[in-house]
């Protein structure tokens, strides 16, 4: 029984009888990048190797950024299509010494490589199951492991990123308000990140004049420090000002104050938002519909990414374990995350809006 890649994908091809043109190629290709990840970079399995002709299908994977996904076998240009087939054909891998290792390593190449959507993924897997599954039934000398091991890979769903605001929306909701109090409170979150449940727990003594951060008892007991900006530092002193006087209760004297002289709840916060929401004309009917307290954290967050703050301080000021592409949680020092907030791109916002 042949152990010859080539051979193997051959016959699998030839076993696609009933299935359309497009189909049958689209397991051509994906079980060709297969193998030119493997030639590129899993050399043990490959049986034929040339230096001069790997050096020649390098060139051409060049002409395309070296992006393993504008390859020849994807390439809308036929010459080049053609020329990078040819060289990429005369190689060939052992089929037995294909391990799970390298099918890791391969799925791990592909979600790291921009540009890869999850369907694009979705699709690789199932070729190379469909394969190696057929491989097995007919007895051709591959490792039960590795077809163990593409059976249980997962790709995880896309996730789809929530509402949040740009600048010139973000400044028409800002020139919408029409309360010291609920300006401050929505600055706190643009300018902090804080969750709802977080603003309503301040203090009077959380934020004074000068001070440079504070403590966030997070979700989980978890405290983070945040930096306080420049501008919220404004916003409070103006709101302090015409602040209805209210009773400390169990957790202090409370900052943001309804007007029953208590502390806000989340949901009069929630019901404000939606009501400046309608008269800001540069938000559409989607977000006016969609807006709510976490849609300023986030825009918090994707404010200060665009405008090129690291990933690692974001997930701090969040206080997220995890977040976006970050997989692990990296403390950041203090000055650090003063700097990042000082990036923030909406940093020229003043108290006086009514020009």
């Amino acid at each position: 029984m042949t152990t010859s890649y080539n051979a193997c994908v051959d016959y699998f091809l030839d076993s696609l009888t009933g299935r359309s043109p497009q189909t049958r190629r689209n397991y051509e290709c994906d079980l060709e990048q297969f193998k030119l990840f493997l030639v590129l970079m899993r050399p043990h399995v490959v049986t034929r190797m040339d230096q001069e002709r790997l050096n020649q299908l390098k060139a051409e994977l060049r002409k395309s950024d070296g992006k393993l996904w504008d390859t020849e076998l994807l390439s809308r240009n036929y010459k080049t299509r053609l020329r990078s087939q040819a060289l990429l054909d005369w190689f060939d891998v052992e089929i037995d010494r294909i391990r799970k290792e390298d099918v890791l390593a391969f799925f791990a190449f592909l979600e790291s490589t921009k540009g890869v959507s999850r369907s694009t993924l979705l699709r690789r897997l199932a070729s190379l199951r469909q394969f190696f599954r057929l491989m097995v039934r007919e007895e051709f000398p591959v490792c039960q492991e590795t077809l163990d091991k593409l059976n249980d890979i997962r790709i995880p769903a896309e996730r789809k990123l929530p509402v949040a605001l740009d600048e010139d929306e973000v400044m028409g909701f800002l020139r919408s308000i029409d309360s010291e109090r609920d300006r401050a409170i929505i600055v706190v979150m643009l300018f902090m990140g804080l969750r709802v449940s977080e603003v309503v727990q301040l203090n009077v003594n959380d934020i004074q004049p000068g001070q440079r951060s504070i403590t966030i008892r997070g979700k989980g007991s978890k405290e983070r420090q945040i930096p306080i900006h420049p501008i919220v530092h404004e916003a409070v002193q103006a709101y302090l000002k015409v602040r209805i006087d209210a009773p400390a209760d169990d957790l202090g004297e409370p900052l943001f104050v309804s007007n029953r002289k208590k502390r806000i709840d989340p949901s009069t916060i929630r019901r404000f938002i939606k009501r400046y929401s309608l008269a800001v004309d540069e938000l559409e009917m989607r977000k006016k519909q969609r807006l709510s307290p976490h849609k300023f954290r986030h825009t918090f967050a994707t404010l200060l990414l665009s405008n090129g703050v690291d990933i690692r301080y974001i997930q701090e000021l969040l206080g997220h374990q995890h977040l976006s592409t970050t997989e692990i949680y990296t403390a950041v020092s203090s000055t650090e995350l003063e700097a990042a907030i000082a990036k923030h791109p909406l940093g020229d916002v003043g108290t006086d809006q009514s020009s």
